[in-house]
């Protein structure tokens, strides 16, 4: 899933590695490649006008109130600076057999910013009246959003169309306008053809569906999928071009870039400068593959000496789904590489898209290069952690919270508990600061589920819980001791709910040398990024579980913190930008740029951040299935 570093020592570990899917955000000054869109993201409502929204809505009001007021709430909470629009149908024309039934659709308030009185008047005077011209609404709403840029179309029906074209076929054709364009759907107390007709809308429409059978489910689906509207995942960086040889190779110094896989099988060569005697550099690569349903498995990111003898690499895994991702890095770390790879002034690092050329041609991807100090001495440090028990935390109040939808925009939380709600396909990121002597831990908490959503989650249904390094690998301690929830990084959901928890190691510099990415990924302190995910079917409809997160840091900050060399200090590939969508609330703990709940860095000097980025929008990271994968220690 995350890093998969091989090295010359002899050692076999199986690990069990679960696949995710999602939406990212998060843009620095260099001009991003993947997002032509400054502002974000468009976004059009298209709502269902038609006669039958006069129904009842199952809780106590009709169709149309339940909507008023889920569409009132969701457009309060959406960011002031987003670009949004109201687009009804079936508002003015009562029967199909009188003229403009089937092209009766009103853009009544244009997408732009700012509009919120306008969108909250024209939700008041929605009422139910006409026919259901769903393919025509959705051809305009296409227009409305534009051609370019991350665009979303959110349609809310309670039936079936009533007008030809065939919405599943319009929804095809408009997805085919671009990987940034998606159509999602919320079916208002649906059954039978029409659901399955909204379903092939957003599953054509590389979107989500939603059923909403209450005032509640509408409002949980509007507000889920018009907040992700607003989270795209973008790349960052100082734009770069790697060379097709070493010859010709641009200098690099520790720092943080853009570039493009090639178009064919050859790969982006780089030089890497170390500016510190034997110092450990560490490079990393991070992108989104752009086309859905494949598993990048064997892009690679290699240090090499300038001779050619290997040092360090790595076989990017793709995290499974529609918006996949993918995340790799390199050291020149280990006792037993050639000597070359500690002393040579430069390294070559090399980039390439593999067996899966095709699917990444041209991709762009974020390339981040770190350089860690010699330290003066190991004598004193603390050897490698071993397996750790687990440590009770002790309860507090939840708080609300917003999960991030991509590395960047993932919010910065301190030890605590914070609740959310999770829906099927939708992975979350956290961000948490460790320093050196300690190590974190997490756990998730679903509740007993109330009767609909229990009969959603079904069987077969899983949620994955993983810990990210900063330099991106998947660190969870496999063979940690009383972890609630037992082994493994995946739980199955069942009515009854699940509770599961995993922890890491502790933080310590002789990590470095272990057989694996739970050590290897626990020998730097820094920003680690906790993720949480529920498992999706193919034919699967969306909904929410609510969900309480737990963080906690065990041990003293600090501790075994090492001496660097004359002083020196770690240099790291900047940061990325935090995600652009603001807080609704001052003290609501969303934010990317400052602790949720005080700092948790202590001493750890400049933060390590995993390589962030990656573009497109939808939904942010799926976790579909399990991975065996094999680590190797050279």
């Amino acid at each position: 899933m995350t890093t998969h570093q091989a090295h010359r020592r002899t050692a076999v570990w199986a690990l069990l590695a679960v696949t995710l899917a999602a939406v990212l955000g998060g843009l620095t000054a260099p001009t991003a490649l993947a997002d032509p869109a400054p502002s974000g993201g468009k976004l059009v409502l298209v709502l269902d006008s038609s006669g039958s929204m006069a129904e009842p809505a199952g809780d106590g009001q009709t169709k149309i109130a339940a909507a008023r007021t889920a569409l009132t709430s969701v457009v309060r909470k959406l960011p002031d600076g987003a670009e949004v629009g109201l687009r009804v149908y079936g508002a003015t024309v009562f029967k199909r057999t009188q003229a403009g039934a089937c092209t009766d659709t009103q853009l009544t308030v244009p997408i732009g910013t700012g509009n919120r009185p306008q969108l909250q008047a024209a939700i008041a005077k929605y009422k139910p009246y006409g026919e259901t011209p769903i393919a025509y609404a959705l051809q305009q709403a296409a227009k409305d959003v534009g051609p370019v840029g991350q665009r979303t179309i959110v349609l809310v029906s309670d039936g079936e169309a009533t007008c030809a074209p065939e919405p599943c076929a319009v929804a095809r054709s408009i997805a085919q306008q671009g990987i940034d364009v998606k159509i999602d759907v919320v079916g208002f107390r649906v059954g039978g053809k029409a659901r399955s007709q909204l379903q092939c809308v957003a599953r054509e429409g590389r979107g989500d569906y939603y059923d909403a059978d209450s005032t509640v489910d509408l409002e949980a689906g509007l507000d889920r999928l018009s907040t992700r509207a607003f989270r795209p995942f973008r790349l960052s960086g100082t734009p770069v071009r790697g060379a097709a040889q070493q010859e010709g190779a641009p200098v690099l110094a520790p720092g943080h870039y853009l570039d493009t896989f090639g178009t064919d099988r050859t790969a982006k060569y780089y030089t890497i400068k170390r500016t510190m005697a034997k110092s450990t550099l560490r490079a990393g690569i991070s992108f989104r593959r752009p086309v859905p349903g494949g598993t990048v498995i064997e892009a690679a990111v290699k240090l090499n000496t300038l001779s050619g003898e290997a040092c360090g690499w790595s076989y990017p895994l793709s995290f499974e789904g529609e918006q996949g991702i993918a995340t790799g890095s390199a050291s020149s770390w280990t006792g037993d590489y050639p000597k070359e790879c500690e002393t040579d002034e430069q390294l070559v690092l090399t980039v390439s898209g593999g067996r899966d050329y095709a699917q990444l041609k041209s991709a762009p991807y974020e390339l981040r290069v770190d350089e860690e100090p010699a330290v003066e001495s190991t004598a004193n440090l603390p050897a490698e952690a071993g397996d750790p028990t687990w440590t009770p935390m002790p309860g507090s109040t939840p708080r609300e919270i917003v999960p991030g939808s991509s590395f960047a925009d993932a919010p910065l939380v301190a030890a605590g508990s914070y609740k959310t709600t999770l829906m099927p396909g939708e992975v979350q990121l956290y961000k948490v600061k460790a320093d050196w002597g300690q190590r974190i831990q997490a756990q998730v908490s679903i509740p007993q589920l109330g009767a609909a959503t229990a009969k959603a989650v079904d069987v077969g249904r899983y949620v994955d819980l993983d810990v990210i390094s900063p330099t991106g690998e998947d660190v969870y301690a496999v063979f940690a001791k009383k972890v609630p929830g037992g082994a493994g990084k995946r739980t199955v959901l069942d009515p009854h709910g699940t509770v599961k928890a995993i922890t890491t190691k502790e933080i310590r510099y002789l990590n470095r040398d272990g057989a694996n990415n739970q050590d290897t990924g626990t020998s730097l302190p820094g920003e680690y990024y906790v993720a949480v995910s529920m498992t999706r079917k193919t034919d699967d409809k969306a909904f929410t579980v609510p969900m309480t997160l737990t963080i906690g840091f065990v041990g003293t900050p600090g501790t075994g913190k090492p001496t660097y060399v004359d002083g020196a200090t770690p240099v790291a590939g900047e940061s990325v930008t935090p995600s652009t969508t603001p807080s609704q609330d001052p003290g609501q703990p969303n934010q990317a740029s400052g602790p949720v709940q005080g700092r948790v860095d202590g001493d750890a000097g400049p933060p390590v951040a995993l390589v962030a980025g990656l573009g497109g929008g939808g939904l942010l990271l799926l976790m579909v299935g399990v991975l065996l994968v094999v680590r190797l220690r050279r």
